[in-house]
């Protein structure tokens, strides 16, 4: 799978929202000098492209086939163990891609997703030396077929691994792989390169 390969800002600028005492990062993307990448695609090179919208939103879109990319948070927990949400809007086209979080992301070949799929699947994953592992799916609901409209929370706290969407649906695993690593935005195209995913609301915070 190619991997669509997104720097991390070196240069902070303010939060669209204020952050809380416990939290790292609380943001809205009102403000695009809060930190992401914000890059467009402008070569057939590119795999892909992620950026603020004018709406304030921010939107991955990977524009070739069985493509991924991360997107680091500016800023990051000192430890693993983090507690991370996010509204998330995904549009999947006719194919089954996905968009979510990810915490303890340590390249594009090692991580775990937590992911909501174009076909109202709700998932966590482990992508271990480049091999994505399911360790626990369920389902969520769509508005429609080919979108999911919800908002994702997620916890990597020690071994427990755990998944929240809208009504009620969660998901709860066990693995002690990866211990630390970075927390961002996920996204995977899959099929006529039909996804795009759009955050809000997004927070990063340390596991309580």
């Amino acid at each position: 799978m190619r991997t669509l390969k997104y720097s991390v800002l070196l240069a902070l600028g303010a939060l669209g929202m204020p952050a809380l005492a416990a939290d790292i990062v609380r943001d809205n993307f009102s403000d695009s000098a809060s930190g992401w990448q914000n890059k467009a695609a402008t070569r057939d090179s590119d795999l892909g492209f992620a950026v603020y919208t004018d709406s304030g939103q921010y939107q991955m879109t990977p524009v070739h086939d069985n493509a991924f990319g991360f997107v680091p948070a500016p800023r990051q927990a000192d430890g693993g163990d983090v507690r991370v949400e996010s509204d998330m809007f995904l549009y999947a086209g006719i194919g089954a891609g996905a968009g979510g979080l990810a915490c303890r992301f340590q390249d594009h070949q090692n991580f775990y997703g937590f992911i909501a799929r174009g076909d109202a699947a709700l998932m966590i994953v482990k992508v271990k030396d480049g091999k994505v592992t399911p360790l626990a799916q369920g389902k969520v609901k769509s508005i429609m077929a080919g979108s999911v409209d919800t908002r994702l929370s997620v916890e990597c706290n020690g071994d427990t691994l755990r998944l929240k969407a809208r009504d009620d649906a969660s998901l709860q695993a066990k693995d002690s792989d990866f211990t630390a690593g970075k927390s961002g935005l996920l996204v995977i195209g899959e099929k006529m390169a039909g996804t795009s995913a759009a955050f809000d609301n997004f927070v990063l915070a340390t596991a309580q």
